[in-house]
Parts: structure tokens; C-alpha cells; sequence
């Protein structure tokens, strides 16, 4: 026997695989991403229900064929086949699960399997942390969003934007961002006595906002909206 089927066999014997650190990585991303399909919030607390179901399915099946290995064995020793001999392997196979069930399963769970699968789930939370904010961070900021759709809306001759919960709430629909905030940033936007009041680091923060704007004007090669922003920004610095 090489030491490939050594190593198989004796991952199999000692219940080695469902504890496997990358084995439960790729199968908790499976499992997340496969039910994710059908259900949009499905939680990461079932997936690990799951998982947890499963290597219990694993350790059954895994019982099962030790048992059946064992008798098949037995069996052949003795080149006679016998019912009484098959009634001796089951009762001592079921008797059996109780050691394995002590000795080599409840460890593997608990000393294994679920400390892995617990750093799976941590890794996993913090990646999508990350992800949130690395998109919050490339996002436009609420008043970005509104500076944008106030020269979309104005170039297009729509002319529905106005300081209102009506707007904001469609802005809300579009951007998915607070509300309160969206009509906050409209009406300063819209009056110029919520301008004036504007202290110097917000119009640090104006300034920060009107930039990003630019940017994805220009990067859109929209040079009427670039014109607009300009004369926008002029309103503005004159109204702070």
C-alpha cells in the first residue's frame, strides 16, 4: 500500500475529512451561496445549522461503514455464510456506537469541527464587512448622490426635484440612503438661508462632494453637466 492510500485510509478510520479546515470553508460557501439563490435573506446562523446537520450525516454514514467493512471482514474469515452470524455483527455494531460515539465523534465535534467552523463563520463576517465598506467608501456620499441627480434632472429639462419628502423619497428608491438625510441635503440645496448657516468644516466636507461629482461628470464626458456643477458651486461659495 503507497502512502497516498495509506493517508486516505487513515483519514477515513479516524474521521479526519468533515474536520477539515479547508473542507469546511468550501463547504460553508457552498451552502451559503446555493441557499442564498432561493432565499435572499437567508442568514448566516442556518448555513451553520446546516453544516452542523451534515457532519452528523457524515458521522452516521461514517459509522455505517465501519460496521459494514467489519462484517463483510468477518464474514469472509469465516467463508460461511450465516443469519446467526449476521444478527452477532449488527448487535455488536450497535453496541459499538456508543464508544465511537464517546471516543471519536462527540471529540471530533466538539473539539474540531466546531471550533473550525465557528473561524470559518468569523472569517467569512469579516470579509463581507470589508466588502461593505470598501463600497461604502467607493460610494458617493448622500450629498454627492443628490448633487448628481440634481444636474441629471436639470440637464434632462425634468425638473422634478424640489425640497421635499416627495423627492426624498424617491431618491430613497434610487440610492437606497437615508431619507432624512436625502432631504436634508435637498434643502440645502434648494435654500439659501440653510446655506449661509454653513459652518467651515461642512463646507470643507461641500467642497470634498462637488469634487467627487466632477469626477464622474467627467469621467461620463458630459460637459453641460460639468457647466452646471460649475455654476452650482458658484451659488454655493456665494450664499456660505
Amino acid at each position: 500500500m503507497d502512502l497516498l492510500h495509506f493517508q486516505r485510509l487513515k483519514s477515513f478510520i479516524l474521521f479526519e475529512q468533515p474536520a477539515d479546515y479547508e473542507y469546511i470553508t468550501l463547504q460553508f460557501r457552498r451552502t451559503h451561496e446555493k441557499h442564498q439563490e432561493h432565499f435572499d435573506c437567508w442568514p448566516i446562523a442556518a448555513t451553520r445549522r446546516k453544516l452542523v446537520n451534515d457532519f452528523w450525516f457524515w458521522a452516521l454514514g461514517h459509522y455505517a461503514a465501519l460496521v459494514a467493512i467489519c462484517g463483510v471482514a468477518f464474514l469472509v474469515i469465516l467463508a460461511a455464510f450465516n443469519l446467526s452470524y449476521l444478527l452477532i455483527v449488527l448487535v455488536v455494531g450497535i453496541l459499538l456506537y456508543l464508544p465511537l460515539y464517546i471516543l471519536l465523534y462527540r471529540p471530533a465535534f466538539t473539539n474540531d469541527f466546531l471550533p473550525k467552523l465557528e473561524t470559518v463563520i468569523a472569517e467569512f463576517e469579516g470579509n463581507q464587512r470589508i466588502w461593505a465598506e470598501k463600497c461604502k467608501q467607493e460610494q458617493l456620499s448622500t450629498r454627492g448622490l443628490v448633487l448628481l441627480y440634481y444636474i441629471l434632472d436639470k440637464c434632462a429639462e425634468i425638473n422634478f426635484l424640489t425640497p421635499s419628502d416627495k423627492s426624498a423619497s424617491l431618491m430613497l428608491k434610487i440610492f437606497g440612503v437615508s431619507q432624512k438625510g436625502l432631504k436634508n441635503e435637498l434643502d440645502l440645496l434648494f435654500k439659501k438661508e440653510k446655506r449661509a448657516k454653513i459652518e467651515q468644516r461642512k463646507q470643507t466636507e461641500i467642497t470634498k462632494s462637488f469634487e467627487e461629482v466632477y469626477a464622474i461628470l467627467e469621467e461620463m464626458q458630459f460637459p453641460k453637466g460639468v457647466k452646471m456643477l460649475k455654476e452650482l458651486e458658484i451659488r454655493y461659495n456665494r450664499s456660505a
